[in-house]
């Protein structure tokens, strides 16, 4: 069993497309010659019953009764054949006390007709008799005389030699055409897979490179069928290079902010008569919140290709609820209005801190007022959604100088806007790590700052 599953795991994509369309289209041509051959069998009897049929009437119209009422059949014959010997046709009546067989019958030995009752006609297709095969009708008749009815058997026979040689010859160029087709549909589809193929190879080759670094994302001229997995290939591709350029720059950020209070903690020590114990206590504590900023930055997980999907609802409730607690002595109202289904595609750590931080501080410098918006974003061959956060206060707003410097990228844990700690900084760590945006704006009812944070599917 198990080697019969490795044969079928190297069995190749096109071995198996060309295997199984190359059955595919030897059963259908093979069903298609056995239909086409009875349906020829079928028309071909059919034209011979109604050829015999129509002996048979012409015969029954050069039928007479004699004055001593017994059978005759005039001489002149409807049939040309029927006069030929052996010519393949042949004639039989008989009755009681009358037998007549046609001209064409001798020398040739056919089995008697057998007795039919009046009006019944019987078609054998064929009928074999000492080895040869006739095509027969037989009808049963009857003549109204003075003295009664005179019944009669009226016959015609037809040689099938002919019939089934014609047949043998259709059957033999039937498949021999449709073998024909067959190479040739063969190698058409041979040529549509390869085609239909090509992207495929084409994507293992850009896999190749890929690998041995000679390029850093792949193409994306594919067809709609494997556009979805080479874009969440590149997504997923930036994903894991922004992880590994974050996690450099939050060492190389936290090398930095450690290095200025390290150096003056060495300086002190060195001078163990001016220690100054204030300033050491200083010093380590600011140690403590850089390196409690690096870590939560550290920890965010950044934008993946591959998650479930966290209910917004159920995370905004249990934040409100908490700072509804912390913040009793304020009163804050908090309006807020969720798109129905909004769901957070990343990890559930993420998107507390995001909103944590920033509906913390907006209960922190709000009057008594908290919007909160969250709507849900589309876009075009994406199948799921992202967010759109958008998180407002009636407090003093914060100045346009400001929010360029809270916005712009690079600043570090020892450099943060005083007034706002860490968290907006983990913010914007957050929103850039899911290739999001944030603005930064003055909302006109609540006359205080609007934050506005964008996150693509």
């Amino acid at each position: 069993m198990k080697k019969t599953n490795s044969i079928l795991r190297r069995f190749s994509l096109t071995n198996r497309l060309l295997t199984t369309a190359t059955l595919a289209l030897i059963i259908a041509l093979s069903l298609i010659g056995v239909v086409m051959d009875r349906a020829f069998k079928e028309k071909t009897t059919h034209l011979v019953k109604e050829r015999l049929e129509g002996y048979v009437y012409a015969l029954i119209s050069v039928i007479e009764t004699t004055e001593n009422n017994q059978l005759n059949v005039d001489d002149i014959l409807p049939i040309p054949k029927l006069t030929q010997p052996v010519s393949g046709i042949y004639a039989q009546i008989s009755s009681e006390n009358f037998n007549w067989q046609s001209v064409s019958m001798f020398g040739v030995d056919l089995p008697n007709p057998e007795f039919l009752e009046t009006n019944v006609t019987i078609f054998n297709a064929p009928l074999k008799y000492k080895q040869k095969d006739y095509f027969r009708m037989t009808r049963g008749l009857a003549f109204d005389t003075e003295d009664g009815e005179i019944p009669f058997v009226l016959s015609v026979t037809e040689d099938a030699k002919n019939y089934f040689r014609e047949l043998a010859e259709f059957e033999e160029t039937l498949w021999m055409w449709l073998l024909f087709t067959s190479v040739i549909l063969l190698g058409v589809q041979g040529l549509i897979m390869n085609w239909s193929l090509n992207p495929l190879k084409r994507l293992t080759e850009n896999l190749a490179e890929l690998e041995k670094g000679k390029i850093d994302k792949v193409n994306d001229d594919y067809p709609p069928e494997l556009a979805g997995l080479t874009t969440n290939l590149n997504r997923l591709l930036e994903n894991e290079r922004g992880n590994l350029d974050r996690q450099r720059k939050t060492l190389g950020d936290l090398a930095h902010s450690l290095k200025t209070p390290l150096a003056i903690i060495h300086s002190e020590l060195e001078n163990q008569d001016k220690t100054n114990k204030v300033l050491l206590n200083e010093q380590v504590a600011s140690m403590n919140d850089i390196v409690e900023y690096q870590l939560k930055r550290a920890a965010v997980a950044g934008h993946r290709t591959f998650t479930v999907g966290v209910p917004v609802i159920d995370k905004l409730e249990q934040i409100i609820r908490t700072l509804n607690k912390v913040y009793r002595h304020k009163k804050v109202k908090p309006h807020l209005q969720i798109a129905p289904g909004a769901e957070f595609f990343g990890e559930h750590g993420d998107l507390m801190e995001l909103l944590g931080n920033l509906i913390e501080n907006a209960y922190k410098w709000c009057d008594q007022n908290v919007s909160v918006t969250i709507k849900t974003l589309t876009l075009v061959n994406r199948k799921r959604t992202g967010l759109i956060i958008e998180i407002a206060d009636d407090g003093p707003g914060i100045s346009q100088e400001k929010r360029s410097e809270l916005l712009r990228r690079g600043v570090r844990g020892d450099e943060q806007v005083k007034g706002h700690g860490i968290g907006l900084s983990i913010v914007s760590d957050i929103v850039e790590s899911y290739q999001g945006q944030m603005e930064i704006k003055y909302h006109e009812l609540l006359k205080g700052a609007h934050f506005i944070i964008t996150l693509p599917p």
